[in-house]
């Protein structure tokens, strides 16, 4: 057995270099209905789908009293739905403004091209906002084999069913020939979900969180401690394999198909759906 798939997340991962996006589009959102949000406060919740991402924020004991203040009335989820559908509108712009290719996504993707290695990708967003995005990503030279978005499935991560769709659309099986490419944990528990490979973004993702001029102009110990920290949240959440950015993937594959041929496989996460 050896690798057939990867599929990679999007905003932090592929493009959008700090996964700041949805945080400035959260942000908007919010402070239209009156609740200031901390960048912290939308990043707690990254990689769920957007309108669990909502609820998750507006959940948020301190935030849930800010929202109460400046509204009359407790937040409920006809308030989510609402703050969802603006930020979908915001989105749309701000995600295809930050649409950027990461470095090094080029490079890595020609080499997976040229081991015959299919391309996919999941993401948060909902293809009304994707669309924008691959158009950018296109232009750049980066094309996806299969793209899911969060509307494609009834459940959005940490469920499987995006990894399951893209892998059928792909054509890929079993889950053990596979990898999944996140900088979010639901987003790389949603690999673990299917028995996928996992390998987390420290440095241009969520976890980092700071757009790329503002990391390259860290000094260089700051900078590798935080990475050191970004990375450290993620391997704590049970990932497979940590890199700086999706330019390491081709040496993961390397390690990965030793790994198969030696008959290892990686650890299946039992998920269990949500209440009906």
């Amino acid at each position: 057995m050896h690798i057939k798939a990867v599929i990679f997340d999007w905003a932090g991962t592929l493009v959008d270099f700090g996964c700041l996006a949805p945080v400035v589009s959260m942000q908007r959102a919010f402070e239209e209905s009156g609740v200031a949000l901390s960048a912290a406060d939308v990043r707690s919740a990254m990689g769920l789908g957007k309108l669990d991402h909502v609820r998750a924020i507006g959940n948020n004991p301190r935030i849930a009293r800010a929202w109460a203040k400046a509204q009359g009335a407790p937040f409920e989820d006809r308030d989510a739905h609402l703050v969802h559908e603006r930020y979908r509108l915001i989105n749309r712009h701000v995600a295809s403004e930050r649409g950027k290719l990461v470095g090094g996504v080029l490079n890595a993707s020609r080499a997976l091209r040229a081991r015959d290695i299919l391309i996919g990708t999941t993401t948060s967003y909902s293809r009304d906002i994707m669309e924008p995005v691959i158009a950018v990503a296109r232009a750049q030279g980066f094309e996806a084999d299969a793209v899911v978005c969060a509307d494609d499935v009834p459940e959005c991560r940490p469920a499987p069913l995006a990894m399951y769709q893209a892998m059928v659309t792909l054509g890929v099986y079993p889950a053990s020939s596979v990898i999944k490419v996140d900088n979010t944990v639901p987003g790389l528990m949603e690999g673990k979900a299917v028995g996928a490979w996992t390998v987390g973004i420290s440095e241009t993702g969520n976890e980092m969180g700071l757009a790329e001029d503002s990391f390259a102009m860290l000094p260089a110990r700051e900078r590798l401690d935080l990475v050191n920290a970004a990375a450290k949240r993620l391997t704590d959440a049970g990932v497979d394999y940590v890199i700086g950015s999706v330019g390491d993937m081709p040496a993961i594959i390397d390690d990965i198909n030793e790994r198969l041929a030696d008959g290892e496989r990686p650890e299946l996460l039992e998920f269990e759906p949500e209440a009906a």
